[in-house]
């Protein structure tokens, strides 16, 4: 057997993207180079320094040495790029085909379906472009392999698996080798075998398999999930073949405390080993909802009329997974009983008795009870969302039953999805019946239908029918009027969708089960060793999503989302009633509650499925959130920290640092620049965002219950609406001009109606889930969007969201005010009531006038005078009311520990980013880069600027200006300034400031006309102030636009046989300051028609690469690279607030901590923004350019009398000639890519070659760029197609502002 145990030094790489892209090319095509903005001389940590041992004054960039040079550091991705200026259709399609096989191989394998299993092994071996990576897939399948047996009598034999792996890698898959994984399967299998015969054998086994690593113990050992940790004790402590040392870092902490100590025996289960599960066995209870839940009690909080008693208990109970178990329970009493608190609670509001504790030791152990508590029920609110779901369901119905309300239309809404759960589950059960019989049919006896099924069996068996029901009635709920669809959704969506979660079921399931096979024998209880447990489990969960790599093909999720759809529509009804024209009686009866049908949406005909009406109401009502509940919800514990580009946030739901929508070309680089340790510090600050703790306020939740459940409309919040009431009918042979604005009028109507609703049942979903989380302590984690910018992952209940969820939510932890913290919560109060543009010692005044109303907003807030109800953001200035009441009740107000977030908001920050670009001084001063006495009001300023315009043209005759003049303010220009450095066009800068206009024209003709005449002069303005920044702004789109139209010149040959124009691929793509790659996703979508039993639909193709579309690049550059900055800067300024041991959340570019540490966080704001802008980071982005682009040519037109279009046209005669067809542009880029070859050669003669080679490029080359200028036809009919190479343009020239001028700017954030 030894003989085929070679060992290879080919080196095994798992990493998904660089796997499946490089097999498109070979390694001499990879050229194109990520830009990193950092130094050539890389600064990394010791393995011994951690971040938290720098000064924590020290900048980021500085640790990356960004503000030390203006060098740039080149590296290769390793992957194939985009941005070919062809599309090879061989490697595309072997790209996808292996796609396609890896999650069919991954269901056959969960399935056990060996022989299946072999038949794709067998299609991978035939892709040759994945030969190298074959091993891996080889590995996954001797696992199952040695898990079920190939033999009748059970599993195999250690030589029988020995021989299987070394036969069949020898006979089937010749030329592929094993690596270490290899050698892990073969070492657990021993063991497992083993463990119970002789031990001698075993050694000499085990000893075998070790001498055949490739890279040594360690790289056997790090195997987590295949090796157990009975099979590390026993080679540690039985056999004594494997040192500690070789351990992975997270089984080597259990190993330190003694796991399995050579004192026991750890072969036979004794000491800290068992079969029982124990501590880490996960809580799979039995969901009761029939028991009265009194530890949910929430001290005295009223409920939501919105949920009844059953409702609310099992959103704490069931979904929300935040019930206590009797053994936490028994925790948590014991520590209550060290006369901390009354033992006599019999609910528990965590952060009263946080609030409670007196002494640094007790709030230090209360911490680590609570962590360790919470721990287990993340686990409960992550993985029972189904089961809580159908539970409640059941509930319902049963309870209905027994009052006799089955019958008629106003059934409960759960009731109604219990009986569609009974109907559709014995149908699905049958399709997963049928699958399971497909897939071991005789291949001679399948039939058509057969076939058909065969594609998506192996999928449909892997979850649950019961599981993929609830999954089924869940999704099609949450998707209604989504997409654009009214009382409905879009059938691809819908289909997809459903299938997704199906997946995502399966992958959350799949790693539990993998995460308690690895961790079942565990069974020690001290504290200390838990919490080395949980530090072993995150860090296992981490490497098995960093292995994740499979996708579900898309058109697999479109049959299989379709085939539940189609049964969920099949048995769904609801109630309906009419009037019997016979009759003239009542009647009712049952509807279908979906139906698929056709509609068209911006000019295109889309396959949609509508939701019945009175379904619509029903899902409008107050039972909404008690029927369809959320899945992504905050966190009771701290975030999984981010580390790698797909792993941190929840414990069991993979998430990616960048939502990239299915872009795998920003997936691409993101991993190698995460795989390369650029984007540590990335990492860093959104760590820093997930670890601040949270919680509810208690006090403005009691005054938000109360109103909800008034009905009535209050602040935001629309009244209860049941039924739309629309104007009464019109005669027959009403005049046309009255239909007309009949109609108008009941689609106001119609529309005002179902916003209403919408916003009633968005707010009802935040009361909801605050309701639930009261008394918790909780995270939320965050990603980015592909600009960099942080956004929670919990999507309905956060801190970015409306003055509702914000005025919901404090500091866990609280702070005491000191002087400075009590000014700062004035100013606070102040800012929330628009007070804002004022000097700071003014907005204190203000707070300090208004002490009264700020008594009585926070004792009477709904019976008082309301003063609070008056500001700009009435709830958060509530909050901000009740804490500074607070504090003046004690004798010295500053003694006062406060939890409110404090907000710091940046002055039009993306203005403020662009005044530091161009170095406009009237600009930044404008925008509080310049040190000043009071705050600057940019829009006021240019509401200023359009009067003067407008009042020079009114002087000379210009009516419409005479018109204007008096009539503007600031906000008619507020919203156009604000989102003009965003890109907004004029017809969009139309509409903003029709919106204000309108009420002062009344008729909406009149006022779009003046709205789009003062637009003009609104831009102008603008422009004038930032007259540098503009440049930028021009500048940056003009990259943009010659970017996404240039050409590689890399072209393959094969493709000059189809002669074709190549097709524009090049995406624009920088780096930000933290390191981060860029890439704009803006792709011609390409769409896959896939048949369906719903409707033919049309899938996006997330591993196709398309070409770019030029407008939308030139378009997003400028505002997404400014967006880029923003975000930069956020992260840079979370990692420094971090480091300082302060609270810290930000909602893009208002930054958030505790009233006492504002004035820290400001110089931080101010000191990173100006290291930011130190560096001409427009140099830095045209120096990235240049090298990025450096290879790349355009396509122009030039005149074909002028000397240049002379020259090319006798060329390509000549050309044409020589190759006896006509020249196509593929020709003239190949050409003058051999001349480039030879250039670039050691070979002298094929230097002088080249430089005697004439191409159609070398010609243009001859002649400057103002000569090609003044050649260049703005006509195709008197111009001809020239390739020229790609040129950036130069950069604008930049104004005498200094950023470190902002030093010193007090009003920069406030």
């Amino acid at each position: 057997m030894l003989k085929f145990a070679k060992k290879f030094g080919h080196s095994y790489e798992k990493s998904f993207f660089r796997d499946v892209l490089r097999r498109t090319s070979s390694p001499k095509n990879i050229h194109t180079s990520l830009i990193l903005n950092t130094h050539s001389t890389k600064i990394t940590l010791k393995p011994t320094e951690s971040v938290t041992s720098l000064d924590p004054s020290t900048s980021a960039l500085d640790v990356i040495n960004f503000t030390k040079s203006k060098e740039l550091t080149t590296f290769s991705p390793g992957f194939e790029p985009f941005d070919r200026t062809y599309r090879n259709n061989d490697t595309d399609n072997a790209t996808k085909e292996v796609m396609n096989l890896w999650p069919l191989l991954e269901a056959c394998l969960h399935l056990g379906y060996l022989d299946r299993a072999f038949s794709i092994l067998t299609s991978l071996y035939a892709i040759k472009t994945h030969r190298q990576f074959f091993i891996d897939d080889f590995n996954k399948y001797l696992l199952k392999y040695s898990e079920i047996g190939g033999t009748k009598n059970g599993p195999c034999t250690v030589s029988q698996l020995e021989n299987h792996v070394f036969t069949t890698l020898q006979t089937n898959f010749s030329g592929v080798d094993y690596n270490d994984r290899t050698v892990s399967v073969l070492i657990h299998h021993s063991i497992k075998v083993g463990k119970t015969a002789d031990p001698e054998k075993l050694a000499n086994n085990i000893n075998k398999y070790l001498s055949m690593g490739l890279k040594g113990q360690k790289e056997i050992m790090k195997n987590t999930d295949i090796l157990t940790l009975d099979d590390y004790i026993i080679l540690i402590n039985d056999l004594k073949l494997v040192k500690k040392e070789d351990l992975p870092t997270h089984i080597n902490f259990l190993f330190e405390k003694k796991l399995g100590n050579e004192g026991d025996n750890a072969s036979n289960m004794n000491g800290c080993i068992t079969n029982g599960g124990g501590m880490l066995q996960e809580q799979r209870h039995h969901i009761d909802l029939d028991k009265n839940v009194e530890t949910l009690d929430k001290d005295g909080i009223e409920e939501l009329i919105s949920v009844d008693t059953i409702g609310m208990k099992v959103v704490r109970q069931t979904l929300l997974g935040l019930s206590l178990s009797d053994n936490q329970l028994e925790r948590l009493q014991k520590f209550l009983e060290q006369d901390i608190l009354s033992a006599n609670h019999k609910s528990f509001n965590f952060m009263d008795i946080y609030k409670s504790l007196k002494t640094e030791e007790e709030i230090k152990q209360f911490d680590n009870l609570l962590e360790e508590i919470n721990h287990e029920r993340q686990i409960q609110l992550e993985r029972r969302a189904t089961d809580a779901a159908r539970e409640r369901w059941r509930h319902d119905f049963e309870e209905s039953k027994k009052r006799g309300e089955l019958v008629g239309i106003k059934k409960k809404l759960n009731v109604t999805l219990w009986e569609w759960y009974e109907k559709m589950l014995p149908l699905v059960e049958e399709e997963v019946r049928r699958c399971q019989e497909v897939l071991t049919k005789d291949k001679s006896l399948l039939t058509a239908a057969d076939d058909k099924r065969l594609q998506y069996a192996p999928y449909m068996i892997l979850v649950a029918p019961e599981k993929m029901t609830v999954i089924t009635i869940l999704d099609l709920l949450k998707l209604n009027s989504t997409g654009g669809v009214i009382e409905g959704m879009r059938t691809a969506r819908a289909v997809i969708s459903v299938a997704k979660s199906v997946e995502l079921e399966f992958r959350s399931e799949k790693l539990l089960k993998n995460e308690s096979n690895q961790f079942k024998t565990v069974n020690k209880n001290s504290p200390e060793f838990k919490m080395l447990v949980k530090r072993a489990k995150f860090s296992f969960r981490d490497s098995e999503l960093e292995k994740s790599k499979i996708l579900w093909p898309q058109d697999i999720r479109a049959k299989m989302g379709s085939i539940l759809i189609s049964i969920l529509t099949h048995v769904a009804t609801v109630g309906v009633q009419g009037r019997d024209p016979v009759s003239n009686k009542m009647i009712t009866g049952e509807a279908p509650a979906f139906y698929h049908t056709y509609q068209y949406h911006n000019g295109s005909k889309l396959g949609v499925i509508k939701i019945h009406k009175n379904l619509v109401s029903r899902l409008s009502e107050d039972d909404l959130v008690s029927a369809v509940q959320p899945q992504l919800l905050p966190m009771l514990i701290k975030p999984r920290p981010w580390k790698s580009w797909n792993n941190g946030g929840y414990l069991y739901t993979q998430s990616h640092l960048i939502r990239t929508k299915e872009s795998p070309e920003q997936i691409a680089y993101l991993k190698a620049v995460s795989d390369n340790g650029i984007i540590d510090k990335i990492y860093e600050g959104v760590n820093v965002l997930g670890d601040t703790a949270w919680t509810v306020n208690k006090r403005v939740f009691e005054v938000m219950s109360k109103v909800w459940n008034t009905g009535g409309d209050f602040l935001k919040i629309p009244a209860v609406t049941t039924e739309l009431r629309l104007l009464p009918p019109l005669e027959r042979d009403a005049d046309p001009a009255k239909l007309r604005d009949w109609k108008l009028q009941n689609k106001l109507l119609a529309n005002e109606f179902s916003k209403n609703r919408s916003m009633r049942c968005d707010a009802n979903y935040k009361l909801e889930i605050a309701r639930a989380f009261l008394g918790e302590k909780f995270y939320f984690p965050h990603n980015l969007d592909f600009r960099g910018r942080a956004y929670p992952l919990s999507p309905h209940f956060n801190h970015l969201g409306n003055d509702m969820s914000r005025g919901l939510l404090i500091f866990w932890k609280g702070k005491r005010l000191g002087p400075q913290g009590l000014k700062w919560l004035k100013i606070h109060l102040a800012n929330l009531f628009g007070f804002d543009k004022t000097p700071f010692q003014d907005r204190v005044k203000y707070a300090e006038e208004h002490l009264a109303d700020i008594k009585d907003s926070a004792e009477h807030p709904i019976d008082g005078k309301g003063w609070w109800k008056e500001a700009d953001k009435p709830w958060q200035a509530l909050a901000t009311c009740i804490e500074l009441n607070e504090a003046h009740k004690l004798k010295n107000p500053e003694d006062y520990v406060s939890h409110q977030p404090v907000h710091q908001d940046g002055t039009c920050n993306g203005l403020q980013h662009y005044a530091a670009l161009g170095g406009d001084i009237e600009g930044a001063t404008q925008v509080n880069l310049v040190p000043s006495s009071r705050p600057q009001d940019v829009y006021a300023y240019v509401a200023k600027l359009v009067v003067q315009r407008l009042e020079k043209a009114s002087a000379k005759g210009d009516e419409k200006a005479t018109v204007l003049k008096d009539k503007i303010k600031r906000k008619v220009v507020k919203q156009t300034v604000m989102t003009n450095v965003y890109g907004v066009t004029s017809i969009g800068a139309t509409e903003q400031i029709n919106k204000q206009l309108l009420p002062v024209f009344r008729e909406r003709g009149v006022s779009f006309e003046y709205s789009k005449y003062l637009t003009k002069h609104v831009f102008a303005s603008i422009r004038k102030l930032f007259k540098s920044a503009h440049l930028i702004q021009d500048w940056l789109a003009t990259c943009a636009k010659v970017i996404s139209k240039s050409i590689r010149i890399d072209v393959d040959e094969r493709s000059l046989k189809n002669g074709t124009k190549p097709d524009y691929m090049t995406s624009v793509i920088w780096t930000t300051p933290l390191g981060l790659p860029i890439v704009q996703p803006y792709r011609d979508a390409s769409k896959k028609q896939v048949s369906t039993n719903l409707q033919t639909v049309y899938i996006s193709d997330p591993f196709q690469v398309n070409p770019v579309n030029s407008r939308k690049q030139k378009a997003g550059f400028p505002p997404n690279f400014i967006h880029s900055l923003d975000a930069s800067h956020m992260l840079l300024s979370a990692i420094r607030c971090g480091r300082m041991g302060l609270s810290f959340a930000a909602v893009h570019d208002s930054y958030w901590t505790h009233a006492c540490d504002v004035d820290i966080m400001n110089e931080s704001l101010r000191d990173e923004f100006i290291k930011l802008h130190e560096v001409d980071l427009i140099e830095r982005l045209k120096n990235e350019f240049d090298d990025r682009y450096r290879n790349y040519l355009q396509i122009m037109q030039i005149l074909r009398s002028s000397p240049a279009g002379i020259k090319l046209l006798v060329y390509r005669k000549k050309l044409e000639t020589k190759l006896n067809r006509p020249v196509t542009i593929m020709d003239e880029i190949y050409l003058e890519k051999k001349r480039r070859e030879y250039l670039a050669s050691e070979d002298k003669a094929l230097v002088d070659k080249g430089k005697n080679m004439e191409t159609s490029v070398s010609i243009i080359s001859q002649y400057s760029e103002e000569e090609l200028k003044s050649m260049e036809s703005a006509s195709s009919s008197s111009g001809i197609i020239a390739l020229t190479p790609l040129k950036i343009p130069d950069i604008p020239p930049k104004g005498d502002f200094d950023v470190r001028e902002l030093k010193n700017s007090k009003y920069f954030f406030s």
